[in-house]
């Protein structure tokens, strides 16, 4: 599913892609949690910055439950 996207996607795309609502995925922007940049007042995200998401966050739960 990850390669069906562009390089470059919407938010509508990564709230689709991470399986939330539209309004965490604006959470997950506004708070720098996913890196994101502006084209004529449009978010866009690049899809290096979800794994990038998916990477910590993994990384965080393993931690979590005191693996390494």
């Amino acid at each position: 599913m990850y390669h069906d996207y562009n390089e470059i996607i919407t938010v509508a795309q990564l709230a689709e892609l991470l399986q939330i609502g539209m309004n965490s995925a604006y959470k997950l922007i506004h708070s720098g949690e996913i890196e994101s940049f502006r084209v004529h007042n449009v978010h866009r995200i690049q899809r290096s910055a979800v794994m990038d998401y998916i990477i910590k966050k993994s990384a965080s739960c393993r931690k979590t439950k005191g693996e390494r």
